[in-house]
């Protein structure tokens, strides 16, 4: 049986069903928020929306168990794909199995990226599965959460976090589930979201007899060594005052930090540490807004802090980056040379840590800033590059070029996978940008919020129409290519 929902989709995209309000917010899954960001109201929401519990902060004592929430599994996965010497370590996964049709359901294979996992993807990820009679599989990423090869301490072993051995990681997994979870072949789409998004479309490309389709919601899939276009984009949807007061900002922040006297009092404002460079503190403050507008929060951040002058500035603008991430968003090790690379705030590194790896080594995405861009100066490729000589070593670089020769860039080499886009979102040149065939489709939910990954969340009646359009346009396509 296949599923149709086209007819409103198709509505909604010929505007003969209004679009919302200036203002609406689109949803967010808390999948895709970092673990530097989750302390705030932005991820509180996006749990509440989505119907799920926090993941566990990681080197917390495990939660208990909440009985509506699958159990937790461990699998025995290899460090090393290409050295079986290396050993194995506990791969941390959940199944959820209440509405599988076990005749002719498929199954689901939600990839979670940089940061502790959920027993459940929820969302409409979950509510697809429900549709198409799916047992639906969550495996957390080697390296966050609870499934670590070793210690991050342990620098020597990080050579095993690569993009390479995470995509085995999954076809292992595909297997082991196949054999012994449900023992028989299944048609398996995976899914993700950014980061975990472009996995999903790789695992379709390298593995395509083990996976039948992907779902690539805002899938980072070109890694980009400098990454300018980030703020471009920032730009081109932001209003142009409510940017040149983002800028005002960054502005005077630079001429606080340079002075000695105003150094201190502003930092405490802002509550960083002294070990925060200018550079450090400088792209802090500039995530602080992107994020705003990534995960569409556009109006609230230009509302905010437009009608601010004068010394408020940083007074609101603190109020409003700690509200939307959290009170340890602005001294998150992530943002810091000094505490990435020195092993006595090793306490803080957690998913950071990891993930500054993983852009160091391989996928850079690194954000800077260009004359008349809203970020400072100092934000440079050089600035990265030396802080990841610093924290990891001399010999860590990330070749972008040889990485886009293998796995395609903007240009994956697969079929049967669905790009999702946000019109919003500054990550959305990272993507593909445009339908590459009639089996490689993207949809952009086009609205003024559509941000990073919002295909993904649940739906709410007060979301942009056009996002409910592209959640049934990737439904139309994935039901038809798993043809149940």
């Amino acid at each position: 049986m296949t599923y149709r929902f086209g007819t409103l989709a198709l509505l909604l995209l010929l505007g003969l069903v209004a679009d919302t309000p200036s203002g609406a917010v689109a949803a967010v899954h808390p999948s895709v928020i970092p673990s530097r960001a989750r302390g705030g109201e932005v991820y509180r929401e996006a749990l509440r929306r989505n119907g799920q519990r926090p993941a566990a902060a990681e080197g917390a004592q495990p939660q208990p168990r909440d009985p509506r929430e699958p159990p937790t599994n461990y699998y025995e996965q290899r460090v090393d794909h290409a050295d079986a010497a290396a050993g194995t370590f506990r791969q941390r996964w959940w199944v959820e199995r209440s509405f599988w049709d076990r005749d002719a359901g498929p199954a689901v294979l939600y990839v979670n990226g940089e940061g502790p996992a959920s027993p459940s993807p929820g969302g409409f990820v979950r509510r697809f599965g429900f549709f198409v009679g799916a047992i639906i599989f969550s495996l957390e990423h080697r390296y966050y959460g609870e499934s670590l090869p070793a210690p991050l301490t342990n620098r020597s072993m990080l050579k095993h976090l690569t993009v390479e051995n995470a995509l085995a990681d999954l076809r292992a997994f595909k297997r082991y589930a196949e054999e012994a979870v449900v023992g028989k072949k299944l048609k398996w789409l995976v899914v993700g979201g950014s980061y975990a998004g472009a996995l999903s479309a790789w695992a379709r490309a390298t593995y395509p007899e083990d996976f039948h389709a992907a779902w690539s919601s805002s899938g980072v899939v070109n890694a980009i060594f400098d990454y300018s276009a980030f703020d471009g984009h920032l730009l081109d949807v932001l209003p142009s005052a409510c940017a040149a007061t983002v800028r005002a900002v960054f502005d005077a922040f630079s001429e606080a930090y340079d002075d000695p006297q105003r150094r201190g009092p502003m930092m405490q404002t802002f509550g960083t540490p002294g070990y925060f460079t200018k550079a450090d503190m400088a792209w802090m403050l500039a995530d602080g807004s992107a994020m705003a507008v990534q995960y569409g929060f556009k109006d609230m951040l230009c509302a905010w802090m437009e009608p601010v002058q004068g010394r408020e500035l940083f007074k609101r603008y603190a109020d409003l980056i700690r509200l939307l991430w959290g009170d340890d968003f602005t001294r998150a090790c992530y943002y810091s040379s000094e505490c990435l690379s020195n092993a006595a705030y090793s306490d803080q590194w957690n998913s950071s840590y990891a993930w500054a790896y993983q852009c160091c080594s391989q996928l850079a995405y690194w954000q800077v800033g260009y004359p008349g861009s809203l970020r400072l100066r100092e934000i440079t490729t050089s600035y990265f590059i030396d802080q990841c000589r610093a924290a990891f070593g001399e010999e860590v670089f990330p070749d972008t070029y040889a990485f886009n020769a293998v796995h395609g860039g903007a240009h994956p080499t697969a079929t049967r996978v669905v790009a999702t886009q946000g019109s919003d979102d500054p990550w959305l040149p990272a993507g593909v940008t445009h339908t590459l065939s009639a089996e490689y489709p993207e949809v952009t939910a086009q609205c003024n919020g559509c941000g990073h990954c919002g295909d993904l969340g649940s739906f709410d009646e007060s979301e942009p129409p056009s996002l409910t359009a592209q959640r049934l346009l990737v439904a139309n396509y994935l039901s038809a290519w798993l043809g149940n």
